[in-house]
């Protein structure tokens, strides 16, 4: 069945009791609640506090073009992609999208692997947020305590959160977001303003520099601060206008995060000046907290230190609230218990999907925590394998966009660049950072000897998908039939 752009969400039902009740999530989020809400995934202060020194670390100086390069891909990216969400009226993203373009087996193996993306990033910064909450509270003159404490507050913390309408969490995200931008603001500000180390310059913008260097390692380092933005789509029924408000807030999302981050990076290069790259490769952990104290004050490296604990919580919310939508489409449509896509009468939210992502990170990280893992290691494999399977699924989607324009024709009203040439675009470059990514794991997931073992639960969760559209597609046909369609 084809869709087009004359679809309307069905009427949200008028029951308010707190009972679950079948149908479609609703919320009111806008634009900017929107965009704050999938920025909050890669926390500004997060990377400020860590990815950025690494970037510096592979590009040396220059590491600022890796971002300009990353931001003009993704916006290629987006092209395509919100070319087709006009066209689709469901809010599964990747799933009904990859469902449509490449058919229904590759689509429900795209959901399964995204679903395991998004919950195990979430895992991983859980462990972080052990580590966090538990060195704050050591260094203000509290207590020892083990790391998995402080990761188990913030899990009642995001649960709870979860379980409401999703324009609670967009209150909670924005302020936080907020704050989080102001303190990146303040320190961009106060190094230019003193001229940094040797005064501010544009050599970082050096092209045929950074292409003489690493260019794929920094590459892949920039992709990884912009993972969350394409999460935009899987909140259609969820914001005012999705017609207008996804595209918005997707194209805003990817320049905020390339600019912002663009000018962050430039600032801390010349913080140091020439020997930035030294810095970062000698002390990556700190090379915020040198240049913040240097430039603004150790009061302001303290506050900022602070500060990681509610950027850390927002950056889980985020997560959390992505892979359970993820968890709420392939319940309603048959892959999983239907009973998880249940809908809270009162809140309009998928609560059993929630608590059920709750529950699974609950045991994922009370399982690390049993075996006496260190939370610095499993945080950098878990990110590390998330991020590289979401690499995966945008090389997907770009070839889906381009083969479902193709096979609809031009009678969609977009053009070719946006139906051909963009998406196909991507999907060569995405691809090839796959490969990448994939070839050189070690540097997405840290140095491990289990690193092969965590491709093989990437690949199986894939492989799982697709057995299950085919035992669908045997068994129950009819559900088989509308995985990721347009229609349920």
């Amino acid at each position: 069945m084809e869709a087009t752009a004359t679809h309307t969400r069905p009427p949200t039902p008028p029951d308010s009791s707190p009972d679950s009740s079948p149908g479609r999530l609703s919320g009111q989020m806008g634009t900017t609640q929107l965009v704050l809400s999938v920025l909050a995934f890669s926390s500004p202060l997060t990377c400020l506090a860590g990815y950025f020194s690494l970037t510096i670390m592979s590009s040396g100086a220059t590491a600022p073009v890796a971002f300009l390069i990353v931001t003009a891909v993704l916006l290629v990216f987006s092209v395509g992609y919100m070319a087709m969400t006009k066209h689709m009226p469901r809010p599964g993203a990747f799933y009904a999208y990859i469902s449509e373009g490449l058919g229904r087996h590759v689509g429900l193996a795209s959901a399964f692997l995204a679903t395991l993306s998004y919950s195990v990033i979430g895992m991983g910064v859980y462990c972080f947020a052990g580590i966090t909450v538990t060195d704050l509270i050591t260094k203000y003159g509290g207590p020892q305590i083990p790391w998995w404490t402080g990761a188990f507050v913030i899990w009642v913390v995001i649960g709870t959160l979860g379980y409401f309408n999703v324009d609670v969490s967009a209150k909670v995200l924005m302020w936080v977001m907020f704050v989080e931008v102001t303190i990146v603001m303040i320190f961009n500000v106060a190094v230019v303003g003193q001229g940094g180390e040797s005064g501010p310059t544009l050599a970082p913008f050096n092209v045929s520099e950074f292409a003489g260097g690493q260019v794929w390692v920094g590459l892949l380092f920039a992709m990884l601060v912009f993972i969350g933005f394409e999460a935009t789509a899987l909140y259609r029924d969820e914001v005012k206008d999705p017609h207008r408000t996804i595209p918005r807030a997707t194209y805003i999302a990817v320049l905020f995060i390339g600019i912002l981050y663009t000018v962050t990076v430039w600032v801390m290069v010349i913080a140091f000046g020439g020997a930035a790259e030294n810095v970062a490769k000698t002390d990556t952990a700190g090379m915020f907290a040198l240049a913040s104290d240097r430039y603004v004050g150790v009061w302001f490296s303290n506050l900022a230190t602070t500060l990681v604990v509610t950027a850390v919580l927002a950056a889980i919310l985020s997560i959390h609230n992505a892979s359970t939508r993820y968890l709420f489409n392939l319940s309603a449509d048959g892959a999983l218990p239907r009973g998880l896509s249940a809908v809270h009468g009162r809140h309009r939210s998928p609560y059993r999907a929630s608590t059920a992502i709750s529950a699974l990170a609950l045991i994922g990280v009370g399982l690390f925590a049993l075996a006496g893992s260190d939370p610095s290691v499993v945080y950098a494999q878990l990110a590390g394998l998330g991020n590289a399977g979401v690499f995966v699924l945008m090389a997907l989607v770009s070839i889906a966009v381009a083969v479902w324009f193709r096979r609809k024709g031009t009678h969609t009203g977009e053009n070719v660049w946006s139906t051909l040439i963009a998406p196909l675009t991507s999907a060569i470059v995405m691809s090839a950072l796959v490969g990448f990514a994939l070839a050189n794991f070690d540097l997405v997931a840290g140095e491990s000897d289990t690193n092969t073992v965590l491709l093989l639960v990437l690949a199986g969760s894939f492989l799982a998908g697709l057995i299950t559209a085919a035992v669908m597609k045997a068994k129950r046909p009819a559900d088989f039939q509308r995985l990721g369609g347009t229609d349920r």
